[in-house]
């Protein structure tokens, strides 16, 4: 299958803000392709050295369309992948209000979440909503394919904004949560 650069971009060109679920359609219809790019990409620039072993180089100059197609693929699908603990944090914001007086729950309650707190969703609100003061959805930014811009509702997210606003609220600024040792 060749790539059609504009095909696959054509989608996103109409600078609308697009759901959760349209992206995740878009990432299944492009899977296969998705695959099969990934594939061929990863044998280019493959070399053998003097000795032997088998090296591959990192390409030089402007990237491909199938580069940045794998590029924009690559950007939604992480967007995808943290839409997957909206759910989970919609219960840990009712668990919090039901805790939310009480300093040593609320104290159990940023260590039962810190992985996903202060780990993996660390930079998530400073990668997709600091794109302006008053960001009103999320900025999917493709550094290879800076005329496109992807915004995604930020309603599909709203667990995920709230529980991380509650989140680095204690775990990084409430003294009386970090005055002790949280770990």
């Amino acid at each position: 299958m060749n790539l059609n650069l504009y095909e696959v971009f054509r989608f996103f060109n109409n600078s609308k803000v697009f759901s959760i679920n349209e992206i995740e359609w878009w990432l299944l219809k492009y899977s296969d392709f998705y695959k099969s790019t990934y594939d061929f990409v990863q044998r280019q620039h493959i070399f053998k050295t003097d000795n032997g072993s088998i090296v591959r180089l990192p390409p030089l100059g402007k990237l491909t369309d199938k580069e940045k197609f794998l590029e924009l693929y690559k950007a939604l699908d992480t967007i995808s992948e943290f839409h997957r603990n909206e759910k989970y944090f919609e219960q840990e914001l009712t668990e919090y209000q039901k805790i939310k007086n009480s300093q040593s729950d609320l104290k159990k309650w940023v260590v039962k979440n810190q992985d996903l707190g202060a780990d993996k969703y660390v930079c998530f609100l400073v990668d997709y909503l600091d794109y302006s003061e008053n960001a009103e959805h999320l900025n999917i930014y493709i550094r290879s394919s800076k005329e496109i811009e992807i915004y995604v509702d930020r309603q599909d997210f709203r667990n995920t904004i709230e529980f991380l606003e509650k989140f680095n609220e204690l775990y990084w600024i409430d003294e009386n949560i970090t005055k002790t040792e949280i770990k």
